[in-house]
């Protein structure tokens, strides 16, 4: 089938030939918003809009922010053959040893996240190259950094599959002209914006690796700075992952038929099947919160020290894998009272022991971490 528009060209240096794409937004014709693309957009919308509006009501959104940011590095790492386990993720901070490689790279991109995040709002940057290299540098720590030349854009020709994406004396320039399309385009709205510079962005392909994660990571930023996403609680990689052969075969689509029109519907349904996952877990978590809140307000055993069992709880949330030492610090308590809560609360089977960590018994508070890892 012959491309229904112009992607890009092909230049060849050497015995190598590289594809060149076109700057968005697309044309020769231009983006075709079909019936079917405007309906999966206004559901995408109205999911969006159902998460800002929990957001607003959530009593402690840092934690959604924390665990979904979480969840997201997990997905994108995962699409990416890089596998661990929620768990593993909650025990780096009790644990004596370093974490292992891929832990580690999980770990990085929740903090890559929060280093654009914090460059874009904090510090009022537009997504520039200065923001995408920062949060590469930060990806590519510990481990397989130095192989990656973390935080620089690369200086040889990679290959992906079937595609060999723009020689690297190309890619500063290629993505200077998506930093304009994403800061001064306005001739799209901001949620198609996103999709389509995710996948300029994995044509451009400027790094030797941390590619794919980086380029999810940047519909998140992209989303959360033109407002239409309140914060990072969304994890589009959720659908990416469920068919991780169609997303890319979409991306492949692009720039072998021009279908622009095929990318955007399939990543406007990983945006509204992830914002409904999203707001689902959502749901679940407030109603296990309630559920045990009523347990701890009416067990007699805690009638003495119920204040200090629910700031337990709360805290609870926010670190699901603890040890008593860090609860007793977290809650200003002395040792042996902390370690009666943990008791009552293993005894109520919100905790469990799960083995030893730094000599230190660690707890898991089971019902919340289920929840979050539930597929």
């Amino acid at each position: 089938m012959e491309n229904i528009r112009n992607t890009g060209s092909y230049e060849k240096l050497g015995n190598i030939e590289y594809f060149i794409p076109t700057p968005l937004p697309p044309k020769e014709p231009p983006l075709n918003l079909s019936s079917e693309i405007i309906e999966v957009y206004g559901e995408a919308m109205h999911g969006l809009g159902q998460l800002n509006e929990m957001a607003e009501r959530l009593p402690d959104l840092t934690r959604f922010i924390k665990a979904y940011a979480i969840k997201e590095a997990l997905l994108s790492s995962a699409i990416e053959g890089i596998h661990t386990t929620l768990m593993d993720v909650l025990e780096v901070p009790l644990a004596t040893n370093k974490a292992d490689k891929e832990t580690q790279l999980v770990l990085n991109y929740t903090l890559a996240l929060k280093v654009a995040l914090d460059l874009v709002h904090t510090q009022g940057l537009p997504i520039v190259s200065r923001v995408i290299l920062s949060a590469h540098k930060t990806l590519m720590q510990n481990g397989e950094g130095d192989k990656a030349n973390p935080g620089q854009y690369r200086k040889q020709a990679v290959r992906v599959g079937n595609l060999i994406p723009p020689p690297a004396s190309k890619v500063l320039d290629l993505m200077s002209d998506l930093e304009k399309f994403i800061n001064d385009d306005n001739s799209l709205p901001p949620l198609i914006k996103a999709g389509l510079a995710h996948i300029q962005f994995e044509t451009i392909h400027p790094f030797l690796d941390g590619n794919g994660r980086i380029g999810r990571l940047l519909i998140v930023l992209m989303l959360v700075d033109s407002g239409l996403l309140k914060a990072p609680i969304l994890y589009p990689s959720y659908y990416f992952k469920k068919n991780h052969l169609e997303y890319y075969q979409r991306l492949d689509r692009v720039r072998t038929q021009g279908d622009f029109e095929g990318w955007i519907y399939f990543y406007l349904k990983a945006i509204k099947e992830s914002c409904i996952d999203a707001h689902k877990r959502a749901l679940k978590i407030e109603i296990l919160e309630k559920e045990l809140r009523q347990t701890i307000l009416t067990n007699k055993p805690l009638s003495n020290m119920q204040e200090s069992c629910l700031q337990a709880l709360s805290i609870l949330f926010q670190s699901p894998i603890i040890n008593v030492t860090e609860l007793s610090k977290r809650m200003s308590k002395s040792y042996n009272t902390t370690s009666n809560i943990i008791s009552h609360f293993i005894d109520l089977k919100i905790l469990e022991n799960v083995g030893i960590k730094k000599r230190k018994k660690l707890y898991r508070f089971t019902a919340y971490i289920n929840l979050l890892e539930d597929e």
